[in-house]
């Protein structure tokens, strides 16, 4: 506890350094680092987190801290320290860090109200009952007048415990609660999971083999990161739930991070069947109240398993045993907006500084990471074979430049990839049809002057979805009916150019009328619930042929499946981005590996118009090796990671001249400044996408090898480009998306 008269509070939100308030008599000595506290900030009040103290002001006029908000340590010491090493990598403010790693009802005072739910099963208490009392008969209040009701009687912890019951509920928005409210009284009480935990399968010798070499570091502790590189179906879910056991055997808690939760409803049965009544779930999926009763459930140690998306990184584990980020090369681990982080980097951070092992698995791992387990800073484990001695699919490349064979159905199927879906569907099985691009048409444009339809907003064409018989950007939402005639020069000839999703559904079910067809991407998902219900659908063998964007490659074990159709291999190949060769590897790998997982062996068939590429080579014969050693010499030459180190700068803006004008006089005064470790400086230039939701955007590259060096320029790129309403600075460090 601090008994300094001034403390340093850091609010969640993007200021430059922690704020200094006085702290009140009253608060002295109770008051410490990673508590909350209410304090004013101009004409508000606002939640911040008190991560110092110090004797003496820096500045006059100090404010004082209104309330805490906590009786006891909410964030821990190592967990903000994860986010001092956040903000200072990423170039943030540790204000920043902690609004993306803090639920929203932690963050904020003003807008929380709780409100009735439902009759408790056990009550801890006078004040508990006090508390529900005041919420039935009153309605919702904000946690701040419960306290005025009831001083010094640990509301917000009564609080705690009867929002974690599901007696109450907390949120921002009163009307949904209120909905909430209604349909937990007429739902019937809530019970706690249970039961025995289901029966593990029977390992095989590679998978004992790993278990045996990770033994002593579950059990002893002590950080490592391990690389698992397992083929798909080779069951490295099976090791993570192993050691997660022994982990959890130890008192310890566990942290899963998957890189979609609502495309990984398996791993959540195999892990509430496995530790059942044990298990918490972080993602951006849950409503408010949601995610604070399960970050409450977690921080309190109530569960010894974790599992959630990139986020989840930041999850209140006291007690960490082990660390698994599942899929670690997903892209879907680097956060795009707000603080640009990878939850998978910063999985291992947090590994070192908890002092626990730390498991990154894939069947493509990301080539930093393959880099490192070969240069001995990660230890490699391997798993070579599917369980059970299933073989590997056969992949079948099929040349679709004209000439090769007769002219593909619809425009879409070649010959072979049209008789194998018949055969399957014949069979009785179940097939998949991958293409990385939703929509009916990729544009819409006009043959007889070349009019192409835009998005008013962005620089990009915007696609036509045929259902809704409508044109859409899908950057910013922007939506526009079709029209017959050209709105250039009159005429009826717009027509459709390329094709998605839709389209590829559209002729399938002209091709196969009989098949039972679905189709997962963001058009058919977006509601709640859909993902679960369109992919139980698959497991239980109601859909004949599934059709999907990359949705349709992650983590699926459904043994029906003994077909996989990869319609255009080639959309994520040619994309402006030096990852493109691996990105296309990785994701013809992942979604190849959902065939024949189950007795019957599997096949894929990949359409391309370049079948020489190392990628399909390498793919076809499922030796991530080999392409991994064609992939380091691209990058060794171009000097792209994991050789050199990358910040993307990007600077956006309304006023498309003071954005060019503000980019050109940053790269000239960056490249004035002292640069010893010789970072390259490339650009300015307009980004591949020049405007985006009505901003336009330039961008400039910082390449070198030391990572300080580069961190030391981005922060002077800040220094440089002062806040301003009409240009802002994007740092973004290691970039995965530069468009």
């Amino acid at each position: 506890m601090g008994n300094h008269p001034f403390a340093l509070v850091a609010v969640p939100a993007p200021m430059p350094e922690p704020l200094t308030y006085a702290v009140p008599g009253g608060l002295r000595g109770r008051l410490a680092v990673g508590m909350r506290v209410l304090v004013p900030l101009g004409r508000r009040r606002v939640t911040g987190v008190v991560v110092g103290f110090e004797r003496a002001a820096r500045v006059a006029g100090v404010k004082e801290i209104a309330e805490a908000l906590d009786d006891e340590v909410l964030l821990e010491e190592k967990f903000l320290e994860l986010c001092r090493w956040a903000a200072d990598y990423y170039v943030a403010s540790l204000g920043e860090v902690l609004a993306a790693a803090l639920p929203p009802l932690l963050r904020t005072e003003s807008r929380v109200v709780a409100a009735f739910a439902r009759e408790p099963e056990d009550l801890h208490g006078e004040v508990d009952r006090q508390v529900l009392e005041a919420l039935r008969e009153r309605g919702p209040l904000a946690p701040a007048t419960l306290s005025r009701l009831f001083p010094r009687r640990g509301v917000r912890a009564a609080l705690e415990r009867l929002a974690a019951q599901g007696a109450v509920t907390v949120g921002e928005r009163l009307r949904g609660h209120m909905r909430e409210a209604r349909r937990r009284r007429a739902a019937p009480p809530a019970k706690t999971a249970g039961g025995a935990p289901s029966r593990a399968p029977v390992l095989t010798d590679e998978q004992r083999e790993v278990l045996r070499s990770l033994e002593g570091r579950l059990r002893d502790g002590g950080f490592e990161t391990l690389l698992l590189h397992g083929v798909t179906g080779s069951g490295k879910t099976e090791v993570y739930l192993h050691a997660m056991e022994t982990v959890r055997a130890g008192g310890r808690q566990s942290l899963i991070l998957v890189p979609e939760i609502a495309l990984t409803p398996q791993l959540l049965d195999r892990l509430e069947g496995r530790f059942p009544g044990d298990v918490a779930v972080l993602h951006s999926g849950l409503t408010p109240a949601e995610r604070w009763r399960h970050w409450w459930r977690i921080a309190h140690g109530v569960v010894k398993v974790v599992v959630g998306a990139r986020s989840a990184v930041f999850a209140p584990v006291r007690d960490l045993g082990l660390i698994v980020v599942d899929e670690e090369h997903d892209y879907s681990y680097k956060q795009e907006e707000g603080v640009r982080y990878h939850g998978r980097d910063l999985a291992v951070v947090r590994g070192r500084i908890a002092g626990c092992p730390v498991i990154l698995g894939s069947a493509t791992p990301s080539l930093e990471s393959y880099h490192n387990a070969r240069g001995g800073r990660y230890r490699l484990l391997e798993l070579t074979r599917r369980v059970q001695a299933r073989p590997m699919p056969g992949v079948d490349v099929v040349d679709l430049k004209a000439g090769q064979e007769s002219a593909p159905a619809e425009g879409l199927f070649s010959p072979p990839l049209l008789r194998a879906l018949r055969e399957n569907q014949e069979q009785g099985r179940q097939s998949l049809v991958f293409l990385n691009r939703r929509g009916f048409a990729s544009f819409l444009q006009c043959w007889s002057c070349g009019f192409v339809m835009r998005c008013p907003h962005c620089s990009i064409s915007l696609t036509y979805h045929l259902g809704r018989n409508s044109t859409f950007c899908h950057h910013c939402g922007y939506r526009r009916r079709k029209v017959d005639a050209c709105p250039a020069c009159g005429n009826l000839s717009l027509s459709e150019v390329g094709f998605g999703t839709e389209r590829v559904e559209h002729a399938l079910r002209r091709l196969l009328p009989k098949a039972r067809i679905g189709r997962m991407d963001r058009d058919t998902t977006s509601a709640r619930g859909a993902q679960e219900r369109i992919f139980r659908a698959w497991e239980r063998g109601d859909l004949d042929v599934l059709v999907g964007t990359q949705m349709v490659a992650k983590g699926h074990d459904v043994g029906g499946v003994t077909l996989v159709g990869v319609v255009l291999a080639d959309s994520s190949l040619n994309l402006p981005d030096f990852r493109a060769a691996e990105k296309t590897f990785q994701i013809i790998s992942q979604v190849a590996g959902r065939a024949g997982r189950a007795r019957r062996p599997g096949r894929v068939i990949v359409q391309t118009l370049v079948p020489g590429h190392y990628c399909f080579r390498h793919a076809q014969v499922h030796d991530y090796p080999s392409f991994f050693a064609a992939e380091t010499e691209f990058r060794r030459e171009l000097g792209y990671p994991p050789f050199r180190h990358l910040v993307h700068l990007r600077l956006d803006g309304t006023d498309e001249d003071g954005v060019t004008q503000r980019a050109r006089a940053l790269a000239r005064d960056l490249r004035r400044e002292d640069n010893p470790h010789e970072v390259e400086i490339l650009g300015p230039a307009p980004a591949p996408i020049a405007k985006l939701r009505n901003r336009y955007r330039w961008q400039i590259l910082l390449k070198g090898r030391s990572r300080p060096a580069l961190g030391a320029l981005a922060r002077r790129a800040v220094a440089l480009v002062p806040k301003s309403r009409t240009v802002r600075l994007h740092v973004d460090v290691d970039p995965y998306n530069m468009l």
